[in-house]
């Protein structure tokens, strides 16, 4: 959908794809009428995943997880997004770093740590093949942490994200 309207519109594309339509037609009406129903309905369900992810990372065991600290943290949570979306209005810039992090970090990083860990696990059992392909799997790592940073940079470069 992205690419059609890009190719409609060129490079006078919103970062929203669906502002670029009129706001007349009928049928894209009723697709921002479908994103903001998805949006209300699945943001509470990504936004548990996100706390309960941000509690893991601060190691706060589940029996200290009072009704009060999970509240607390919703509302930092919910305050920093928040201000992220009130200064970060270019939906493009969003998508450009989420990409060049989360992108190259699921497509590289990730699996190639999960296979070290994985042949690090076997100890001795691991063959002397499987032993080079983690050695391997460290320069895909490297390789993916480049570009990473380098999309990274490209995405701060264009410098139209904060207003």
């Amino acid at each position: 959908v992205s690419a059609m309207a890009f190719l409609t519109f060129g490079a006078n594309c919103d970062g929203l794809i669906l502002n670029n339509y009129s706001t007349k037609d009928l049928l894209i009406s009723a697709s921002r009428f479908a994103v903001a129903i998805s949006l209300i309905f699945s943001y509470p369900l990504l936004f548990v995943g996100t706390r309960d992810g941000t509690l893991d990372l601060l190691k706060i065991s589940e029996e200290k997880r009072t009704v009060s600290l999970l509240n607390q943290t919703t509302f930092a949570l919910l305050g920093l997004t928040t201000a992220l979306a009130w200064k970060l209005t270019d939906l493009s810039f969003v998508s450009s770093i989420s990409g060049a992090v989360f992108g190259t970090a699921l497509i590289f990083v990730y699996p190639s740590l999960m296979f070290r860990a994985a042949i690090k696990n076997l100890g001795d059992k691991a063959t002397a093949t499987e032993k080079k392909e983690s050695t391997f799997a460290m320069l895909v790592n490297l390789v993916g942490i480049a570009v990473g940073i380098i999309g990274t940079k490209m995405a701060l470069g264009s410098g139209q994200a904060i207003h």
